[in-house]
């Protein structure tokens, strides 16, 4: 039986994120629907303790919908009591389907990184999942030196 990981251990890189998301979305087969999982990570690596599943999520990026998380960022920051620029959204889209990833992911990728990394200047991050494979599509750009 596995673990869940503790979110007070610190992920410091982009293997250790990929890492993480497959601890946190391991299934014992493929995933019915699709989702974006929503998580953050502070400066120093370690997770806030929450983790947002959107569900019912199209093939086609929902672009309204990306752009409010924004928001919602700005809303966990408060939260957290850091300014917006101190936390990472990491972002897993779980899927069903092959563990490479597909034109629709690369559709989701764009999007993403086109709204919430370009246009909105979040530090933000990809992942695919198929149920036991989590593979990065958008690494973190960069890491803090711990």
């Amino acid at each position: 039986m596995r673990t869940r990981p503790r979110p007070d251990i610190p992920v410091t890189s982009n293997a250790e994120l990929t890492e993480r998301w497959r601890d946190l979305l391991h299934l014992d087969g493929p995933p019915s629907d699709r989702r974006l999982f929503l998580a953050w990570l502070r400066t120093d690596g370690t997770m806030v303790h929450l983790l947002i599943p959107v569900e019912e999520l199209p093939l086609e990026p929902d672009r309204v919908a990306l752009g409010n998380l924004a928001e919602l960022h700005t809303v966990v920051a408060e939260s957290e009591d850091v300014d917006p620029a101190d936390l990472h959204l990491a972002m897993c889209l779980e899927r069903p389907g092959p563990a490479t990833p597909t034109p629709d992911d690369a559709a989701w990728c764009s999007a993403i990184e086109s709204i919430i990394r370009g246009r909105d200047g979040l530090d933000c991050s990809l992942h695919v999942h198929d149920g036991r494979t989590a593979l990065p599509l958008l690494p973190r750009l960069t890491w803090s030196a711990a």
